[in-house]
């Protein structure tokens, strides 16, 4: 049996779609569940606790997201159009997508909802 190449992993862990999030359409992919984390959790310690204790503290910290997890949530999940730190021409500065609180929450929510499907 051959291993798998990188290049067919990459397909297979490469998952995006297009989503409508107040008008506007916009490809997301799935993004690693530790951006949800801040420096201070202990997702791992955790998740040695169990399965029902590292769930209910991802739902936690679904429910009540600070800004800066929605910023890197969608910095790392929004494909399109390309998200940026600073004002770019070829992007679209996070900031803006921040300043509008229903467009924030709906990406940052379809963001995190698609990377938590199996």
């Amino acid at each position: 049996m051959e291993p798998i190449t990188a290049q067919t992993l990459k397909e297979r862990l490469k998952k995006e779609k297009t989503i409508e999030v107040g008008g506007i359409h916009f490809r997301i992919r799935k993004v690693p569940l530790l951006l949800l984390a801040e420096e201070s959790d202990d997702l791992w310690g955790l998740a040695r606790q169990g399965k029902d204790v590292l769930a209910g503290k991802i739902k936690d910290l679904i429910a009540s997201p600070s800004l800066s997890r929605i910023r890197r949530v969608l910095l790392a999940g929004v494909a399109q159009p390309k998200l940026s730190v600073i004002h770019e021409e070829e992007s679209v500065c996070v900031d803006l997508i921040m300043a509008d609180s229903e467009l924030s929450t709906g990406l940052f929510l379809a963001v995190v909802n698609f990377s938590l499907e199996a």
